[in-house]
């Protein structure tokens, strides 16, 4: 795909919920980065689960038993960045969702033991371990006095996500107020628009949906979810930038110069 030679390329991966996610959603989404080949590559956040560390058990004793986290999630998480960083030009930004959080909370509640082995579980350290041009943003940070995020633009971030509201794109956009951001977390493709009153430049809030499973295993009853697969890129220009927000559905997309990715 041309692009000018002053912009750059952004590539967005949202939540992927690692071992719970949907395989050719995934697989397109990689060929399309691997096709773009982007300056930089940001991970929207809940790339795993966690699901062991969650405060909801396990549904059944053989499941908890055949339960193996790093081959289940650390592995397959490697593997993941190791293929996004071959086509990356630049930096890949990985920002921590409420679900690698819960690994630090298990800890935090599980006494001096589960403490000394969150430095061996902590994401932030072994998924940057060995890694170049690669920045891993907590999910909350320690001295508490701002939110994790990625700067895109001077006038757009990325953040995992601060809400799950039906409305999350106008949540989103009323919270940041003076910039454009694009968040995971909800897993619903969505977006909202409108105006600086003080620049009168426009002012965006949107979500390209998710990579995982179309329906969780906590659904009760196999209720329908509003879910859906979608990736988004950004063109970033010395005084503006562009986005496109691109569906995936059934193992296949279209890029926004026309190619079609299939799997």
């Amino acid at each position: 795909m041309p692009k000018s030679k002053t912009s750059k390329l952004w590539f967005f991966f949202p939540d992927i919920h690692i071992p719970e996610h949907d395989e050719a959603a995934l697989e397109v989404a990689l060929r399309a980065h691997e096709k773009l080949k982007p300056d930089n590559t940001v991970f929207l956040g809940d790339v795993m689960d966690c699901g062991l560390f969650s405060a909801h058990s396990k549904r059944s004793i053989p499941e908890s038993l055949a339960y193996d986290f790093k081959e289940k999630e650390i592995d397959p998480t490697q593997a993941l960045l190791d293929r996004a960083q071959k086509s990356t030009k630049g930096t890949t930004h990985y920002l921590c969702g409420n679900h690698e959080e819960r690994i630090q909370r298990w800890a935090a509640n599980n006494g001096q033991i589960a403490l000394s082995l969150y430095k061996m579980l902590d994401p932030c350290e072994f998924l940057s371990k060995g890694r170049k041009n690669f920045k891993i943003v907590p999910y909350s940070i320690p001295t508490g006095d701002r939110m994790g995020y990625v700067q895109v633009a001077p006038d757009l971030v990325a953040v995992h996500g601060w809400s799950f509201a039906k409305n999350a794109a106008r949540v989103h956009m009323d919270r940041s107020r003076s910039r454009s951001i694009i968040y995971g977390h909800t897993h619903r493709a969505q977006s909202e628009s409108g105006r600086d009153p003080w620049t009168g430049g426009p002012i965006k809030a949107w979500s390209p949906g998710c990579l995982s499973k179309l329906q969780p295993l906590y659904a009760v009853g196999g209720t329908p979810t509003d879910w859906s697969h979608g990736i988004s890129i950004v063109y970033v220009g010395r005084d503006s930038w562009t986005e496109y927000s691109i569906s995936i559905t059934n193992g296949s997309c279209v890029l926004p110069n026309g190619s079609e990715i299939k799997v």
